[in-house]
């Protein structure tokens, strides 16, 4: 199955959703994923029965959880979808699913998928067009790689949940982050917000790739049509690989389903014994993980709405959500630690209590040691506000110099119908080029010394520092504005106009 075959699958599947009236894309991404992983689960179980080696227990037998008895065999993909009763099916699931997130022998991220668990299908007959759509393909079959871009490409409509600023990272630029940031095994790599996990995913595969041969490293091209080069980490220890897989990723998100999106990548990108947590990093009471330090914090933390709740550890009392996860990645980097993290432009410009106290602590007790512009566009179709990102680590002295990059292209047309290709502007290729040792180019990139940004009030803005000229808005003249909103009006009339003639001919009579 490629690339075009995954997505023409997912698309029938959302219109069967669609079609059943559920339209919000966090829900029937939530009900196709439940559906998805049903199918897989019985193709591992019937894999790991040919494997003959003596350990096999089968997933969908009965086990005894606290003080009852469960059976998952209603579960079971080949079972539930042979009842000719529609109704009866969709009964069996909506009533069994939940238990599977107390299955004795499913990972912490497996478990987190069905905790909660609620199958809004609403009628038999959707449910059948659906199964009957996934039945055919064969999960166990397909590369990790094919089974990853599934769910990449499912996942790729939660960016049109606006509420909460769920808007979807560009992959592309969660890579370049985390190649810069260039976390390494043996340490340990957090996202406090993790969304649908871009960044745990691209820091897992990242120490994958760095831990390859060059003769098994490969190319592909991913569910965008970007290429992405792949590892297979065969220089990795037995220990090393166990810890990968089970102690080096970290995921926060307070979102249920959103938190099970990213239990489902955890899944098929073989993370799944990761701490994989539903919780709220910023606000309200303190929990265990307040005391876990990290080794490497990436993320793209929410950009709107404030709070004034925020956890005492912070050292913030108040403040825009996005500066509070700055807040929280300060706190929870361990000495040397690095952090890559997305945030909107207000962050350079803003001159609040909060915000000037996180970038005095930045500078004071860090090693700012990049603050990279994106342009306009980059987070289209889902907002056309500005953003940057920080690298930074934790080195307890104040900063020297701060390495700034413009970046003015990323491949793309930078537009709500993105389309990659060769013929657009490529900034990532100079910026990752430039990094390693700073280097400096007229009108692109700049070293700073930290004591002028301090001397600016903390505005690390390009033109408040004055290494570009301030942009120019041309305003229309009022006369202009005028002409064109009579213009339209005139148009609006015009069509009202069309539109009446048209009823008119319709009912045959004059009459509308």
């Amino acid at each position: 199955m490629d690339s075009g075959e995954l997505q023409n699958t997912l698309k029938r599947l959302c219109k069967i959703m669609w079609e059943a009236n559920i339209s919000s894309p966090i829900t029937y991404v939530t009900q196709i994923s439940y559906l998805l992983f049903l199918k897989m689960l019985e193709e591992m179980d019937a894999e790991q029965k040919e494997a003959g080696n003596g350990n096999y227990k089968s997933l969908f037998r009965k086990f005894k959880v606290g003080n009852r008895e469960i059976t998952f065999e209603p579960l079971r993909w080949s079972v539930l979808t042979s009842d000719p009763d529609n109704e009866r099916m969709l009964r069996t699931l909506r009533d069994t699913i939940p238990q599977f997130a107390e299955h004795p022998l499913l990972s912490q991220g497996a478990k987190a998928i069905f905790e909660n668990a609620s199958v809004v299908i609403p009628n038999g007959a959707a449910l059948r067009r659906a199964v009957d759509v996934i039945s055919p393909i064969s999960f166990m079959a397909e590369d990790a790689d094919v089974k990853g871009d599934l769910f990449e490409i499912l996942s790729s409509d939660l960016g049109s949940q606006k509420k909460a600023a769920q808007f979807r990272t560009p992959r592309h630029l969660i890579r370049v982050i985390t190649e810069m940031v260039d976390p390494k095994i043996g340490e340990t790599i957090c996202d406090p917000a993790c969304g649908t996990g871009g960044f745990l995913i691209a820091a897992y595969e990242h120490i994958l790739l760095t831990n390859t041969s060059p003769e098994f490293v490969r190319e592909t091209i991913g569910p965008y049509g970007l290429p992405v080069r792949r590892g297979i980490g065969d220089k990795l220890k037995r220990k090393q690989w166990d810890s990968l897989q089970s102690d080096a990723i970290h995921g926060f998100e307070s979102d249920p389903d959103i938190m099970r999106m990213a239990a489902m990548n955890a899944v098929l990108h073989q993370f799944d014994h990761s701490p994989m947590v539903r919780r709220d990093s910023i606000c309200g009471s303190e929990d265990k993980w307040d005391e876990v330090q990290f080794d490497v914090i990436l993320e793209n933390p929410p950009f709107s709405g404030a709070r004034s709740d925020a956890k005492h550890s912070l050292r913030i009392e108040k403040g825009d959500k996005y500066v509070l996860f700055l807040a929280h990645a300060m706190r929870s980097l361990r000495p040397g630690g690095r952090a890559g993290i997305i945030f909107p432009n207000g962050l350079m410009f803003g001159d609040s209590g909060s915000h000037i106290e996180v970038k005095r602590r930045l500078l004071k007790e860090f090693d700012l040691q990049a603050v990279v512009t994106l342009p306009k566009g980059m987070f289209e179709p889902y907002t056309p506000n500005p953003t940057c990102f920080f690298i930074f680590q934790k080195t307890g002295k104040p900063t020297k110099n701060v390495w700034f990059y413009r970046l003015q292209g990323d491949g793309s047309t930078l537009s709500k119908a993105r389309k990659f290709g060769p013929q657009y502007r490529n900034d990532f290729p100079d910026l990752l080029t430039k990094w390693p040792k700073r280097k400096t180019e007229e009108g692109r990139s700049w070293l700073v010394p930290a004591k002028l940004i301090e001397e600016k009030n903390f505005n690390m803005t390009l033109s408040g520092l004055g290494l570009v000229a301030p942009e120019k808005v041309e305003h229309p003249e009022p006369e202009e504005i005028l002409e064109s909103v009579t213009a339209k009006e005139e148009r609006i009339f015009d069509l009202i106009r069309e539109m009446q003639e048209l009823l008119m001919e319709g009912n045959g009579n004059g009459k509308v």
